[in-house]
């Protein structure tokens, strides 16, 4: 079968990639291929797409594999990766609709990332998955001269940092991106998120009772998260993030829900080089193999507001999460009603 779907580049905002080329393969006997759009690293930051100029409205079977040859600026280097792509788990996916009827997904997107990563996704508007990762090999100046014009990695590489201040400044005052970036970004992990399950007793954290009162008056309505390793879900009538499931850790948590008459909502701001060490840690030393609930305490009676992490048989305590690994603001009925010491964001910065 056929289908129509847009295509688009993907990189992270501090860390722009210059495509040299790029294709879809979708058609394994007459090696038909699809070029992937161009993205805009001001606009479409790790998993994102950026709308194409024209839109195309023929249909395609769906790709078997992608492949992507790029320069990155900050690193001054060219690198070339392929991934195969299930195209019948692509079309599975791709059939599935939203609570009006309307498809999930529009694009295939195919990110560019620092040390040769190479991700595939599905995207739409409020959710993505992902599909495919690799690690590209690098090409030296010899390999990409015809590519390139005559010019070298080098002289690519310091227009396009020049072009672009803000990265050239991010680039003098931190350095290279880690060399282990890419990994630490699409690294799965098995948990589900806990919200609004506990309170606290002025000592410690306590599951609430059955016949709780204030607890029969909490209603969950909306969660929704954006994650480091490009996806993001953002569906109001799903409930699966409740559910355990494979993701990468979050880089973005909006929760709204009631307290009796009240309207409550919470938005969390990750920083994923404080965040990945508490969490490899706890997944790959504390609890390996283990499911995980990711609690979300929210306990506005006594203006306690934290997270942890509990899970395997041989831990019987949660796992607080530092507080330092995230910005934390929280509103209720339209007004704020707590932000976390180290919350700096922009007024607005929660509306996404």
């Amino acid at each position: 079968m056929e289908y129509r779907y847009q295509t688009s580049e993907s990189m992270a905002h501090l860390y722009p990639m210059v495509k040299i080329k790029g294709h879809l393969h979708i058609n394994k006997e007459g090696k038909s291929t699809r070029t992937i759009n161009l993205g805009n690293y001001k606009r479409a930051d790790w998993g994102n797409a950026t709308a194409p100029t024209i839109i195309d409205k023929n249909t395609y079977p769906f790709p078997y594999k992608a492949s992507m040859t790029w320069l990155s600026p900050t690193e001054a280097k060219a690198f070339k990766a392929e991934t195969p792509l299930d195209s019948d788990q692509i079309e599975k996916n791709w059939q599935q609709k939203d609570s009006d009827g309307y498809p999930l997904f529009e694009f295939i997107v195919a990110g560019m990332a620092p040390n040769g990563g190479l991700a595939v996704w599905l995207r739409g508007q409020r959710k993505s998955v992902l599909i495919a990762t690799a690690k590209g090999q690098e090409l030296d100046d010899t390999a990409v001269a015809d590519m390139l014009g005559g010019k070298s990695i080098k002289e690519i590489s310091q227009t396009a940092l020049c072009q672009n201040p803000e990265i050239l400044q991010h680039l003098l005052d931190n350095g290279l991106p880690p060399c282990d970036l890419f990994d630490h970004w699409m690294e799965q992990m098995e948990y589900r998120y806990m919200p609004l399950e506990e309170y606290w007793d002025g000592e410690t954290w306590r599951e609430y009772d059955e016949d709780d009162l204030f607890y029969d008056d909490i209603m969950l309505n909306e969660l929704h998260v954006q994650r480091y390793d490009g996806t993001h879900h953002q569906l109001p009538d799903d409930i699966s993030l409740l559910k355990y499931h494979k993701a990468g850790m979050p880089k973005q948590l909006a929760l709204r829900w009631d307290e009796g008459d009240s309207h409550l909502s919470a938005y969390w701001w990750f920083d994923d080089q404080l965040l990945y060490p508490v969490l490899h840690h706890f997944f790959y030393s504390l609890a390996p193999g283990a499911r995980t609930d990711l609690l979300l305490r929210l306990d506005s009676r006594h203006q306690r507001f934290e997270m942890a992490l509990k899970g395997g048989e041989m831990l019987t305590q949660p796992i607080d999460i530092p507080q330092t690994t995230y910005q934390l603001i929280i509103f209720k009925d339209g007004h704020e009603l707590y932000h976390s010491k180290n919350f700096n964001k922009e007024d607005g910065a929660w509306d996404w």
